[in-house]
């Protein structure tokens, strides 16, 4: 014969001990929704071995194509940390100048296409973060493959 353990039961002092307890939001999942951005400098950019251009200001966006696990964060407020990955396209006047002068193929006008991961952590006097990254070029960009931080 099995037995069979009652089930516990739920008073009310339960239940008001329960809702009094601290609920803490350890971690905060968010999507992101917007994200622009524009450089305040040109960077030079290489083309190949030998070659590379200055971008001029770089203007970025989010892409509408990026894959379903982009545009997510977290944020982990018992350590302070947070956590974002974002889908963007960047565009600037470095590759019209190329593409005008005749020297690449039109191509090169579609956005450049990259997934980016910021690890930022609170500032001492919780003013703001600090972000260090790390930028993935993906395929169909002259960059496809290569990485930055």
């Amino acid at each position: 014969m099995e037995l069979i353990s009652p089930q516990p039961v739920l008073t009310l002092d339960e239940v008001a001990l329960r809702r009094e307890a601290a609920q803490g939001a350890e971690r905060v999942l968010f999507s992101v929704k917007a994200l622009y951005g524009l450089s305040r400098q040109s960077v030079s950019l290489p083309l190949n071995e030998s070659e590379s251009i200055e971008s001029g200001q770089i203007c970025i966006t989010l892409d509408p194509d990026a894959d379903v696990t982009s545009n997510v964060g977290i944020i982990d407020y018992d350590l302070g940390r947070l956590t974002v990955r974002y889908g963007a396209q960047a565009v600037f006047p470095g590759l019209y100048k190329l593409v005008t002068e005749g020297r690449y193929d039109s191509s090169l006008l579609n956005p450049v296409r990259v997934t980016a991961t910021d690890q930022c952590t609170l500032t001492p006097d919780f003013s703001g973060w600090h972000a260090v990254g790390c930028l993935d070029f993906l395929p169909g960009s002259i960059w496809a493959g290569a990485a930055g931080g």
